[in-house]
């Protein structure tokens, strides 16, 4: 996802969960419980259509068929706009509509399964990407769903986000849950994400009209934790919250603004570190892997890529004034990148992998990385890097996709968005 991180604009990037320890058969039990107190069951509806098991798959692809087929099934009347709201898992596509979630077999471009919200709120059903994300030592597929539950006489109706944790392969709920907001955080928010977990509770960002915030809400606990108004949340990890904290947001008629990086601690709210604050117009930060988060923009000294866990710097960017984007390969590999500029370091360490341009060699416009591979384009078309030497894996790939998986890739065309499938 390319979405991108301000202290001054309203989008936000979220991360993948980290597992914690809770026992996960008690987790899902008290969820179930928990979903159970706003009326009607969450439902869930398996198609059972056949995957292809032939289906051509490799770990990662590097070509991929030339003729895509549209994402959706024909069937399914409202889907994700941009590839920013689908999560890409094997075989499956996940993303929200305005049923609920949905699940599409890529192999067979038909629906898997679906699963409705249930805990009685009347829900807005927007384009929230879903997180994959772990909860009690399980995977769920989480959505997101914000709406209200209804008044009764004098009692006027309550604003809640609505929190559905589905299985990923079945699609059976284990979880669905509509938790109060407080009233401070009741209106102008027209902007939602799931940013990640921290094995009990799940964080959201909140943006829109009113300042940004954070929510860290716990399904199992039927509760929200605790908020926190003028705060855009970029990344979890370790039981931390990364935030961009407004100390003086930009106004109307003032681009500039102050702003810093804080780790909260999830369970407490806590500080647990905190940059010196910068005046910018523009401050961006988003994951940049497991543990790390990018800082750029602003003339900020603390600029680069830091430890989610302590705050420090773990690599300073050479130039400091631009602003980079960055995306880890799911396994050793961080890739950052700003206009003219591609770095790539070791997720571990930090240590420089390799840059370009260098030696005659042009830098590729990144779509993505997954497994090894860094995917995207030049002036010559689509290209493939090998993500630990930066050296050309594949020059005619035939796509260079934005999400990627075993068995090919997503890319937008036009107002659509098509798998192309893996090829080698």
């Amino acid at each position: 996802m390319n979405r991108r991180s301000r202290g001054n604009a309203s989008s936000l990037r979220g991360p993948s969960g980290v597992a914690a320890a809770l026992a996960g058969a008690a987790l899902a039990l008290a969820m179930t419980a928990c979903g159970d107190r706003g009326g009607s069951h969450a439902e869930a509806h398996e198609t059972r259509t056949p995957s292809a098991q032939d289906a051509p798959h490799y770990d990662p692809p590097v070509r991929f068929a030339p003729n895509g087929r549209p994402l959706l099934p024909t069937t399914t009347a409202t889907g994700p706009r941009d590839v920013s709201d689908v999560v890409l898992a094997g075989r499956l596509a996940y993303f929200q509509d305005g049923d609920g979630l949905q699940a599409v077999d890529v192999t067979t471009g038909r629906s898997s399964w679906s699963a409705r919200p249930g805990a009685g709120a009347t829900v807005d059903g927007r384009n929230i990407r879903p997180a994959l994300a772990s909860l009690g030592g399980r995977q769920y597929i989480i959505g997101l769903f914000p709406g209200e539950l209804p008044g009764h006489g004098t009692t006027p109706a309550t604003p809640v986000l609505e929190l559905l944790l589905v299985d990923p392969a079945t699609g059976r709920t284990a979880g669905d849950d509509a938790m109060p907001l407080p009233a401070e955080l009741a209106e102008g928010f027209n902007l939602h994400q799931i940013v990640g977990t921290d094995g009990r509770a799940v964080v959201i960002g909140l943006s829109g009209s009113s300042p940004d915030a954070v929510v860290v809400a716990d399904p199992a606990a039927h509760r929200i934790r605790w908020t926190r108004q003028k705060a855009t949340p970029v990344a979890t990890s370790d039981g931390l919250v990364v935030v961009i904290d407004a100390v003086r947001p930009s106004g109307f008629f003032n681009i500039e603004g102050t702003y810093r990086l804080q780790g909260i601690d999830t369970a407490t709210a806590a500080v647990r570190w905190s940059t010196a604050p910068s005046t910018a117009d523009t401050y961006q930060a988003e994951r940049a892997g497991p543990r790390l988060v990018t800082l750029s923009g602003g003339f900020d000294e603390t600029a680069g890529l830091l430890d989610i866990t302590t705050g420090k710097r773990r690599f300073r960017y050479p130039d400091q004034e631009k602003l980079y984007d960055c995306r880890d390969d799911d396994r050793s590999v961080v890739v950052c990148f700003t206009t003219g500029r591609v770095m790539a370091l070791d997720a571990t360490t930090a240590q420089l992998l390799w840059e370009l341009p260098k030696d005659g060699r042009t830098s590729p416009s990144v779509t993505a990385a997954w497994h090894g591979a860094v995917y995207g384009t030049t002036a010559n078309g689509p290209v493939v890097l090998d993500a630990r030497t930066g050296r050309d894996r594949e020059a005619s790939p035939g796509a260079a996709p934005a999400l990627v998986g075993p068995y090919g890739g997503v890319v937008k065309q036009d107002r659509s968005l098509v798998f192309q499938a893996a090829a080698g």
